[in-house]
């Protein structure tokens, strides 16, 4: 079975759900854009610009959240009533950061042996976030999902969307920096759609797969033999008569 993915009807689908919650999604923006503009200063204090940090990655997981929430069609969670609930625990804001640093290493390791290499590894684990936050199984299970994941001619579709969702952080930032208050929440919506379409074709294909154990081909069980019925009912007369 071929994996397929539409693109531009993931993109139509996911702007006709950013308008009808036109100033949520632009609010979830708002608040990446003052959290990242504030820290980016060049005489922000350590300890503001540490604060910062953390409040940086809070907000990452709150968004990727409310992207999951998306490609689940989840459209009740779009309020920012919501939002406590996407909170991230202390537990998954250190996971995150380890799945950041975890997928920087191998992509610079990637990049030591030749630059082709490191961006191959980076596109292979571009969904690790998303894998660590929606199934909450630890940093080096979220890197080996997204991994096995991207495998095959798969990678081919991950480079498009990647390329896509890359693409409008750029346009997002060319419209004088406002147009990424749109173009923000677009692409981590086609993300989470790519990434949860991933899940939902491994998991048909491995759920279709027969497995067959060893000791079944070396060693099949012998067949039973029954004696027929009427052979039976037969010996029971015989026995009444004798009696």
């Amino acid at each position: 079975m071929e994996f397929t993915f539409s693109i531009r009807g993931t993109l139509r689908e996911s702007w006709q759900l950013f308008k009808r919650h036109f100033w949520f999604f632009v609010g979830l923006s708002a608040v990446s854009v003052v959290i990242n503009f504030l820290g980016a200063g060049k005489h922000v204090p350590v300890v503001i610009s540490l604060i910062l940090t953390v409040a940086s990655v809070v907000w990452s997981i709150v968004v990727i959240k409310f992207a999951l929430a998306a490609s689940d069609n989840k459209e009740e969670k779009f309020s920012f009533k919501h939002v406590q609930e996407m909170l991230p625990t202390w537990q998954q804001a250190l996971g995150m950061i380890g799945v950041g640093l975890l997928s920087l290493l191998f992509v610079v390791a990637g990049l030591v042996l030749l630059i082709i290499p490191g961006i191959w590894v980076a596109f292979r684990l571009s969904l690790a976030n998303f894998a660590f936050l929606d199934k909450n199984n630890g940093v080096r299970n979220a890197v080996r999902t997204s991994w096995n994941l991207t495998k095959g001619d798969i990678f081919w579709t991950t480079v498009l969307v990647g390329i896509v969702a890359g693409g409008l952080y750029l346009v997002g930032f060319i419209l004088f920096g406002v147009g990424i208050l749109v173009t923000y929440p677009l692409a981590m919506i086609l993300m989470a759609k790519f990434y949860r379409a991933l899940t939902v074709f491994h998991g048909n294909h491995s759920h279709n797969e027969v497995v067959v154990q060893p000791k079944e081909i070396l060693a099949p069980e012998p067949e039973v033999q029954t004696e027929p019925e009427e052979q039976k009912e037969e010996m029971h007369h015989e026995g009444d008569v004798s009696n």
